[in-house]
């Protein structure tokens, strides 16, 4: 049963403090890109999921982690190498958000509230 606290969303605490420092690979070009997205703080601690738009419904996720940037610190969650094309954001394990394209050789950017 989903913690009601992270409204069904996935959470890996113990990984927070060893991201803050890990770097990222991408692996794009021909056939692939990559999605960063930045996270309203109420996803801190937890995974976000996607799935291809004209896919099987199968999901992928990956972890949220404050990281330090130039600007000053921020939360992101990093799909390092995708498939190109389309892809719905979930909000929640029940709730689609929004979609968003990947296209080959770049890296696609979203704010998630």
């Amino acid at each position: 049963m989903p913690d009601a606290a992270t409204n069904g969303r996935h959470t890996h605490a113990d990984m927070l403090a060893q991201a803050a420092s890990a770097s990222v690979a991408l692996d794009i070009g021909p056939g692939r890109g990559a999605l960063v997205i930045y996270p309203h703080d109420r996803y801190k601690g937890c995974e976000i999921e996607i799935s291809a738009v004209d896919g099987d419904g199968r999901r992928v996720h990956t972890g949220v982690h404050e990281r330090a940037t130039h600007a000053g610190s921020m939360l992101t969650a990093i799909f390092g190498s995708l498939t190109a094309g389309d892809y719905v954001v979930w909000r929640d394990a029940g709730t689609a958000g929004p979609t968003v394209t990947v296209a080959e050789g770049e890296i696609a950017e979203l704010r998630l509230s």
